[in-house]
């Protein structure tokens, strides 16, 4: 047990707040894997579920990767009644629980000896579909940082919880590209390849069951660690998500969120559309840009930690992300000519993918700084409702686009993949002016911590004072 400085001494934390921060990273990580291991492997996964007669009609890949976002919109929305109603840890155990019973359907799904194609990619559909019902941890990233770290911690906390998606991304990326060879083949290894790795994800979703049911006990701690924690104020739901959105301020907050978590997801259509200019880097660019954003994201914790400068640092990721997808969509009119070329491409999609990483657990922090004291499950929520909203309709915008004529001869493989880029371009332009001319957040919660201490210390100087006398 850890206490705070003399100014706040009462506000204290438990070493328990590191089991139920690990136990949600590791649940995170391997449920983000169940949904990037399938379209890692786009010709691999159709040639597996559908068969040699049915993969040019196949869709199990792009199925599997629109079932989950589907699904998010859903469990957002049942995520911030639950976390609101039942509390962190009850939240986090159901999303548990269907996190491995949807990699045991989707294991089932992939033994060689299911033969019938049409029960092979039933089974894989459903599986997708239970799994994709844990992402109502979502909700839960600010309530952590809240309940359980102090102040100068919380953007640390929220950071660790949106890398472990990144990390997620990452092992879903490499580790098939590892088991699964570039070439699918019936002969025994082939058959064999997607059971080992989807037995390998769901040993590995028994962790985040065994940390939440076992070492995790409450979902809030004993004593509150910050002032804010411990003037919390429960109201009904839907009068939360009410005052959420008749907040004008909060409102734009939503509009910069959506568009930046959808920005990352564009960063995947891109890591395909390369290929159609001579580049042949398989999934390692997005392997590459996750990582080196995992350790930005977390650098830039710390500064908002200590800084508390949200809004600079939402201004800088729109500016940046602005400059370098529209410097990306200019060099790909040029074709793969070197190494060097990958290493730029590689190197613009890693800053992209960095600057929209830090605004997640950035944007969620300065939601709850404007909505408060609406609780965090509750505005944190409605931002990963909208934000899973725009990221499901901008992958559809973009493959659209790719199939039009409008501009671009659709000719060849890809299509106009350049209108899809000049869209995923102008939308990256846009948030950066409503970023600079419309974000203007409130930080109702800090001024109401830094109120409680000056009272505090008035308090203590008082009671000095009389004892001197």
């Amino acid at each position: 047990m850890e206490k705070h400085t003399t100014a706040e001494n009462e506000y204290r934390v438990y070493t328990e707040r590191w089991f139920i921060l690990l136990a949600t990273t590791v649940l995170i990580s391997t449920n983000i894997m169940q949904w990037v291991s399938f379209s890692a492997q786009i010709d691999q996964t159709n040639m597996f579920f559908c068969g040699p007669d049915g993969f040019h009609d196949c869709s199990a890949a792009f199925l599997s990767n629109q079932i989950y976002q589907i699904v998010a919109v859903i469990v957002s929305i049942i995520g911030m009644y639950f976390a609101t109603v039942f509390g962190t840890l009850p939240t986090l155990r159901l999303a548990a629980v269907f996190n491995i019973v949807g990699a045991s359907i989707r294991l089932v799904s992939s033994i060689p000896s299911l033969q019938i194609f049409f029960w092979r990619q039933f089974l894989m559909l459903l599986g997708t579909s239970v799994a994709a019902a844990a992402q109502m941890y979502f909700v839960v990233f600010s309530k952590i940082a809240e309940s359980w770290f102090f102040p100068r911690h919380r953007a640390s906390a929220n950071v660790a919880c949106s890398n472990s998606l990144e990390l997620g991304v990452v092992l879903g990326t490499l580790l098939p590209s590892v088991i699964i060879p570039a070439t699918y083949t019936k002969d025994i290894v082939g058959l064999w390849t997607f059971f080992y790795l989807n037995a390998i994800i769901a040993v590995v979703c028994l962790i985040p069951l065994f940390l939440l049911f076992i070492l995790c006990r409450r979902s809030v701690p004993k004593t509150p660690p910050s002032a804010s924690s411990q003037h919390e104020v429960n109201g009904p739901v839907t009068r939360g998500i009410l005052k959420c959105l008749k907040d004008r301020q909060f409102l734009i907050q939503i509009v910069v969120y959506s568009i930046n978590f959808a920005i990352a997801n564009g960063i995947i259509y891109t890591s395909n559309a390369i290929n159609y200019r001579g580049y042949n880097l398989k999934g390692y660019p997005i392997a590459i840009a996750t990582l080196v954003c995992m350790f930005s994201a977390y650098f830039v914790g710390i500064i908002a930690d200590r800084t508390r400068k949200f809004k600079t640092i939402a201004l800088i990721n729109a500016f940046v992300i602005a400059i370098c997808v529209l410097a990306l969509r200019m060099y790909l009119i040029k074709t793969y000519t070197g190494w060097w070329d990958s290493v730029i491409v590689c190197t613009l999609l890693s800053i992209i993918m960095s600057c929209c990483a830090i605004h997640t657990p950035i944007g969620n922090e300065m939601g709850v700084e404007t909505t408060y004291p609406v609780q965090e499950s509750i505005s944190t929520g409605v931002l990963n409702t909208f934000g899973q909203t725009w990221l499901f309709a901008l992958y559809f915008v973009m493959y659209a686009l790719q199939d039009s004529n409008w501009i671009y001869n659709n000719k060849g493989k890809g299509g106009s993949w350049e209108l899809a880029l000049d869209f995923w371009a102008a939308i990256s332009i846009l948030n950066f002016f409503v970023a600079l001319f419309f974000l203007r957040p409130r930080y109702n919660r800090l001024q109401m911590e830094e109120e409680a201490q000056r009272t505090q210390e008035a308090i203590r100087e008082s009671v000095s004072t009389i004892c001197k006398d």
